[in-house]
Formats: structure tokens, C-alpha cells, sequence
């Protein structure tokens, strides 16, 4: 029996469901929502399935009663369920087209992009300063609740002192990350330092190389994904091991089969504009 049949089986059988509680009828686990979205969207195309809604959509046969569960009570305060959310190339490229689209985020990104690329080295600690102070507005990194640890003019040395810096991000060279996260020994800039990477390899070099670490990634991958902790995502933050965690990332997205360009930072932007 094809994917097709064995779907509108199931809604016979079952009414109203998620695509990700269609793939876990199916092979047993959320993780294959990917595995069915071509096949679920060529019934709705054909008009044999109704889609219904979005984040979650719900689908049903043509003509059936259509019945959305109610939502679920949120297992702690500030977090919300994600089991409904789809992670496609369709769903995260549809989040980042909405980020784009704002009047406040997507601005800031060109922003980002326009000075990136007329002040695009490293090495010169005032450059350096303009956009770390850039990059730390428009993302909330709030480095100046840390002034007694760590002052703009250090954290800019470090920076353009830094060994081959620029073409080291252009070839995504992870370490990097952590050489600017340990910044004086005083205080960990890892989120900071992943975003700093990330911009750089993304809106300078339109490479996808360097995924984003923050709070919401940080609360929130351990419930799209069962193979991860914030335990062990706060072990690889104080190790400074982000090749670690840049590596997972890689590894999940190979598995759900995305595969649109750019990627990472398209997944980060999913996940926080879903839980923001």
C-alpha cells in the first residue's frame, strides 16, 4: 500500500490529524513528518484532503466532519507545545519569508547585510566595535549588563586580534566561535559569539555554515528533539564545545530531510519565531 492509501486509511479510520501525527501513525515517530509532506500535499492538491488551519494544520478527507483538538495546557509557563509544528523546507522557508516581511526585523537584517559588507574585516578594533555594538542591539545579546566583566574596547581587541579571523569565518572554521565566547576568561559569550560567526558567514559571504545558540534554541530543541537536553546544551556552552552543537544541528536537519538554501539560519529563525 502507498503513502497515499495508507493516509486516507488513516483519516478514515482516525478523522481529523496533524501531518506529524500522520507520520507517527505511519513509521512510529514524529521525526518523519518530512517522509509524507509530498504525498499528504498531492491528496490535498487533488482535493481528496482538506487542510485546515496552520501551526499545527489539520487535515480530513473531503467532506468529513472536521474536528481540531482542543489545545493542550502548556507543561511549564513560557513554553509552549511544539508537537503540532512541521519542520519542512516549506515551514521554514515560509518563517523566514514572515521575519523578512516585519517591519522591524526583516530592516534590521538589511541593515546587518549593508554594513557587513562596507565594513566586512576584522581586524581594525574600532570597525570591530561599530558592529558588535550592532549586532548586540537588534539581537538581544544585552552586553552591556556585562560591563563589569567584560568592556566594549576589550571584547574588540579580542576580536580583531584574533589569528586569520575573516577568512577563517568565510571557511566556517568553527573555532572561532569559541575563541570570541571565552573572550577574557571572565565571563562566556557563547550565544553572542555563534551570532557574530553566523552574520558574518551568512550576510557577508552568503555561506551557511554557523548555527545561532540562544535562549529560545536553547529551551526549545530539547522538545522538537528527543536526542538532546538543555543539560547537555549547557554542557557543550561552558566546554565551549560548539562544534558539538553545530554539528548536531547539521545532523538533525540531514535528517529531516532539508534541504533549502541557507538552511541553519533558516531552522533558527523557525524555532524562534514560533517561540518567541
Amino acid at each position: 500500500m502507498g503513502q497515499k492509501e495508507t493516509i486516507v486509511d488513516l483519516l478514515k479510520t482516525n478523522g481529523t490529524m496533524t501531518q506529524l501525527a500522520l507520520a507517527e501513525a505511519i513509521y512510529g515517530d514524529k521525526n518523519h513528518g518530512p517522509n509524507i509532506y509530498g504525498a499528504l500535499m498531492g491528496l490535498v492538491n487533488s482535493g481528496v484532503v482538506l487542510r485546515t488551519g496552520s501551526q499545527p494544520a489539520y487535515y480530513s478527507l473531503t467532506g468529513a466532519d472536521i474536528v481540531i483538538p482542543e489545545k493542550v495546557t502548556q507543561p511549564k509557563k513560557g513554553v509552549r507545545d511544539v508537537s503540532g509544528d512541521e519542520i519542512t523546507n516549506e515551514t521554514i522557508e515560509e518563517a523566514g519569508r514572515i521575519v523578512a516581511e516585519t517591519d522591524n526585523y526583516g530592516p534590521e537584517m538589511e541593515m546587518i547585510t549593508r554594513c557587513l559588507r562596507r565594513f566586512p574585516d576584522n581586524t581594525d578594533p574600532d570597525i570591530v566595535a561599530m558592529k558588535v555594538g550592532l549586532i548586540d542591539i537588534t539581537n538581544s545579546t544585552h552586553l552591556s549588563q556585562h560591563k563589569s566583566k567584560i568592556s566594549m574596547v576589550e571584547l574588540s581587541n579580542i576580536i580583531a586580534s584574533i589569528p586569520d579571523i575573516d577568512a577563517r569565518i568565510k571557511a566556517g572554521d568553527p573555532e572561532v566561535v569559541n575563541q570570541i565566547a571565552r573572550s577574557n576568561g571572565k565571563i562566556n559569550l557563547f550565544s553572542f559569539a555563534s551570532k557574530y560567526c553566523c552574520y558574518h558567514n551568512r550576510n557577508l559571504y552568503e555561506r551557511d555554515d554557523y548555527s545561532i545558540l540562544d535562549t529560545v534554541l536553547k529551551e526549545h530543541l530539547p522538545l522538537y528533539f528527543s536526542d538532546v537536553t538543555e543539560t547537555q546544551i549547557e554542557n557543550w556552552r561552558k566546554a565551549y564545545n560548539y562544534k558539538a552543537y553545530n554539528d548536531y544541528i547539521t545532523r538533525k536537519l540531514d535528517e529531516l530531510g532539508i534541504t533549502v538554501e541557507f538552511r541553519k539560519r533558516k531552522f533558527d529563525l523557525f524555532v524562534w519565531y514560533r517561540n518567541r
